[in-house]
């Protein structure tokens, strides 16, 4: 009779009342059933609201009802955006790009801007603003695709299965005619459904023989999957935006989720932009490129971000997502980002080591913006899979391949630091002379040895000049999912994969698994990048393990582009002009536009 009376009592404490409906006992969750549908709400607040729904129907106790009632009070409409984010696009001091995503049946946003003197403007920033840009976004109704794929990361009462497939809207926007070295705040949305004010700052003008400092952010490889993942990717971003709230933008070369193939799982992606990577998103621009396990043929890295796609367009081998090669100036560095997921197209020789892909699309790329970029003092390039790799990926088919084809082009565009993801452990590389593969070891000092053990080796700290040759930096892992270095035994034993003599000894700095989720700052300053390493703990600390310095001492050479060599294949006359448009060489000859290979540019 008194258990009897304690179960009454729990069913009866624990009503709440919302949207008129109160749910206190089973037969309640039936009407749940019948009075919330996904084509009313937001996906992730649906899916949140089935997860709690099933809970309470597996155990209809206090806590799984009063769980249920939370998430039906946190159901947004259909019309709320979602997966907010802002993407550099083009200039960065006047210029900015922004996606979202909603429900399908939505199919209208709007960005607004408005700038702030500070941060303290910040909420309440629309209330009474008088200047206010407003932007109409382009919507497009993604594929039908999968939510989850594997179940790992959602619990098993949420009643979404394997098969579960949603549609979505992509909003993209960019805002144009910006004031440089300004913040502004921004939302995205509706009239009455906007989003979390959040904001960015736009890039200085970089004045002649001047430099203007600025710090930005690098993560890598969070592979959402399960909550553990999740939060560890939260520890690292936490801990980066509170140790570093100035920085202009965060880096992320690639695996932003794990699971790939045939068909991303969505719900990956909505937790790295709304859980797992938010403190970074609601105050900077991402700069991404695509990972291995972030591709999909339902696109979904492509309808999630809104970067330059000047280099699909231009192609003459079609990159299969959008925006995954691109650059922009920040300050005086050339950003190039790029990627090397299409390296199959082109019919590459694994055997011969040539990939025309790479070669000609990507590589004639990075003479172009080099050459259309003579005032940049630094050039620094992004992409996901190593060129240079110390863990198991060292062991992978494909790495010399890239050694062969992208080494010609570091050294022929001096690029001076190249930021790599998917190794996931820390690596401090060259600078490597790209015709001998070894280190320039008399470019280096001030570093310190350290200790080796089972999971570090090399060097902390130093200098590395790199004049004459290229530095490779893996910083570790943001996520969950870490890879362990090789020792010199194991790298010797790989030699016939990798093919480089002594290749150990181009970890000249500090090579190790820091055990933790980890980040890295950049700072930027005159011709040099000094790069801090942290570790991040539960409570969002940072713990900096590793510092060091890289420097540009003489002037690049500087590139033309590709017009002195293939010319000859566009009929000359004295009415060809060379031009440059859109950070490619043209030549115009009787209203014809020509590239440097000599195709006709439409």
């Amino acid at each position: 009779m008194k258990h009897t009376l304690l179960i009454l009592s729990i069913l009866l404490s624990s009503f709440t009342y919302l949207f008129g409906q109160t749910i206190t006992k089973p037969e309640d969750i039936t009407n749940a059933d019948n009075t919330y549908k996904i084509e009313d709400y937001t996906i992730p607040s649906f899916t949140q609201f089935l997860v709690a729904k099933e809970a309470a129907r597996k155990d209809f106790s206090e806590a799984n009802v009063a769980a249920l009632n939370q998430k039906i009070d946190e159901l947004k409409s259909y019309q709320y955006p979602y997966d907010v984010v802002v993407n550099i696009n083009g200039d960065p001091t006047t210029r900015m790009a922004f996606c979202w995503y909603t429900n399908d049946r939505m199919t209208e946003g709007q960005v607004q801007l408005t700038p702030l003197s500070d941060l303290s403007q910040l909420q309440g920033a629309f209330d009474a603003a008088n200047d206010v840009i407003t932007v109409t976004a382009t919507p497009t109704t993604t594929k039908k695709s999968r939510y989850a794929i594997g179940l790992s990361g959602i619990p098993e009462a949420s009643g979404v299965s394997m098969s579960t497939k949603y549609k979505y809207t992509s909003h993209k926007a960019i805002a144009e005619g910006l004031t440089p070295n300004t913040t502004y705040a921004y939302r995205v949305g509706t009239e009455g459904y906007w989003s979390e004010v959040a904001y960015f700052m736009t890039a200085p003008v970089n004045e002649p023989d001047a430099s203007e400092e600025y710090t930005f952010i690098y993560m890598t490889d969070s592979h959402i999957q399960d909550q553990e993942y999740i939060d560890n990717v939260l520890m690292a971003s936490t801990a980066a935006v509170r140790n570093t709230p100035d920085a202009r933008f965060c880096v992320f070369p690639g695996d932003f989720v794990e699971t790939g193939g045939t068909g991303n799982a969505e719900w990956e992606w909505e937790r790295w932009f709304e859980e797992a990577m938010r403190p970074v998103i609601k105050q900077m621009p991402i700069v991404p490129t695509d990972g291995n396990h972030d591709d999909s043929n339902n696109q979904n890295y492509s309808n999630h971000f809104n970067t330059d796609n000047q280099f699909k367009e231009n192609a003459e081998t079609k990159p299969q997502f959008d925006g995954i090669t691109y650059s922009f100036m920040y300050g005086d560095v050339l950003f190039l980002v790029f990627s090397m997921q299409d390296y199959w197209k082109g019919s590459p020789n694994m055997s011969d080591l040539t990939c025309p892909y790479l070669t000609n699309d990507v590589g004639n790329w990075f003479r172009n913006q080099v050459a259309a970029h003579p005032e940049a003092k630094l050039r620094v390039a992004l992409v996901h899979k190593n060129i240079f790799s110390g863990s198991g990926h060292q062991e992978d088919d494909e790495t010399p391949l890239f050694r062969a084809t992208m080494l010609p082009i570091m050294k022929e565009c001096e690029i001076d630091l190249v930021m790599q993801g998917h190794d996931h452990c820390y690596e401090v590389m060259g600078p490597v002379n790209p015709d001998t593969r070894t280190p320039i070891l008399d470019a280096i000092t001030d570093r310190i040895e350290v200790p080796t053990s089972e999971s570090a080796s090399g060097y902390k700290g130093g200098t590395f000049t790199v004049d004459d040759g290229t530095m490779y930096f893996i910083g570790a892992t943001c996520g969950r999912k870490r890879y362990y270095p090789y020792t010199q035994a194991q790298m010797e034993g790989y030699y016939d994969l990798h093919k480089v003599e002594n290749y150990f000894d181009l970890f000249t700095g500090m090579f190790c698994q820091p055990e933790a989720p980890s980040y890295s700052t950049f700072t930027v300053k005159d011709k040099s990048i000094t790069i801090n390493s942290y570790t991040a703990d539960e409570e969002g600390n940072s713990t900096l393990f590793n510092t060091f310095t890289v420097v540009r001492q003489k002037e690049h050479t500087p590139l033309t582009g590709l017009e002195e060599i293939r010319i000859e294949e566009i009929p000359q006359t004295d009415t060809t002009t060379k031009i440059l448009y859109q950070g490619q060489f043209l030549l115009l000859r009787e209203g014809v536009a020509y590239d440097v290979l000599g195709r006709i540019v439409k």
